[in-house]
């Protein structure tokens, strides 16, 4: 059988690089690399914790705007903090809005935000046992 230990990274396809790398950053994912390729394309490669989201901007997607559909429907990030209330004061000071939410979980408690093209990024807190 096969047993899946960690997950690795994500992939997600952005239509503006630097929007995005923006609000990534603001949610206090740091920065690994940045490659720009001749043709236009680039690519970035944000950590968090011990895994990697990257991400992909080709010339097609970015002049096709947010009218494209994203390619996941959500990941969800483990943040620090003691309440989900700390979690909605950072949010608000990056000028981060909230989607959905709070919603309360037998674990802690958790949010939705929504990234520059759309993909929901699921922010949970979880409760210290």
């Amino acid at each position: 059988m096969l047993r899946p230990r960690a997950l690795d990274h994500v992939g997600i396809l952005v239509a503006d690089m630097d929007r995005s790398l923006r609000f990534y950053e603001a949610l206090g994912l740091e920065l690994l690399r940045r490659r720009n390729g001749v043709d236009g394309s680039s690519s970035a490669v944000l950590r968090i914790g011990h895994q990697e989201i990257n991400l992909f901007s080709v010339p097609d997607l970015r002049t096709a705007g947010t009218n494209e559909p994203h390619r996941i429907d959500h990941f969800c990030l483990a943040m620090e903090g003691e309440t989900i209330g700390d979690l909605i004061a950072g949010l608000r000071e990056a000028g981060i809005e909230i989607a959905k939410g709070p919603i309360d979980r037998r674990d802690g408690a958790a949010l939705f935000v929504t990234d520059p093209d759309g993909v929901r990024v699921e922010l949970q807190i979880k409760n210290e046992c």
